[in-house]
């Protein structure tokens, strides 16, 4: 059997001093409920959001509101993008060819927070006038290559894909 190595949270220090007292683990403890809860519902907190402006020539052409999106997602918009081999019984299913463009767009179409997305990709006039089906198609439609890749910047920032994790680690 083998052997906790763990020190227990009241072990002294080497130098014979105790590191953590029983009070002040469980005031952390409630710091790290609260932390816990808080991030949970920031998830999807209005102030979360981020304004996203489409400029051309210097001249505001139409903005949306972005949102944190959750891995679930990211995964999800993945598989839209992408094309399976058929499964054979028993078999996990196998990936062909992911159409990153495709990708992007669902990334930029999840994001953005749904009374945006009704105003914007989801208009049915200004679908009908650029000839496109769907949300994700007036997106490929609408946006330039480099406001894609900024606005994608920004979604994985307000997502937790940005340095600060690493730094707040450095910093412990």
């Amino acid at each position: 059997m083998a052997k906790n190595t763990m020190p227990e949270p009241y072990d002294e220090s080497p130098t014979g001093v105790v590191t953590q007292s029983q009070e002040e683990i469980l005031m952390n403890e409630d710091k790290l409920l609260r932390g816990l809860i808080e991030a949970g519902k920031d998830k999807d907190n209005a102030d979360s959001y981020e304004r996203i402006q489409i400029r051309r020539g210097g001249v505001l052409k139409f903005e949306f509101r972005i949102r944190p999106i959750s891995e679930e997602e990211s995964i999800a918009c993945h598989d839209h993008a992408t094309k399976f081999a058929p499964r054979k019984k028993g078999q996990p299913k196998r990936e062909i060819e992911t159409n990153m463009a495709k990708f992007r767009s669902w990334l930029i179409y999840t994001a953005t927070v749904d009374e945006d997305r009704k105003k914007t990709w989801d208009n049915k006039k200004a679908q009908e006038a650029l000839d496109v089906l769907c949300g994700v198609d007036m997106i490929d439609a609408v946006l330039l290559s480099g406001e894609k890749d900024r606005i994608i910047d920004r979604i994985n920032e307000i997502s937790g894909y940005d340095d600060g994790l690493e730094e707040t680690a450095k910093n412990s």
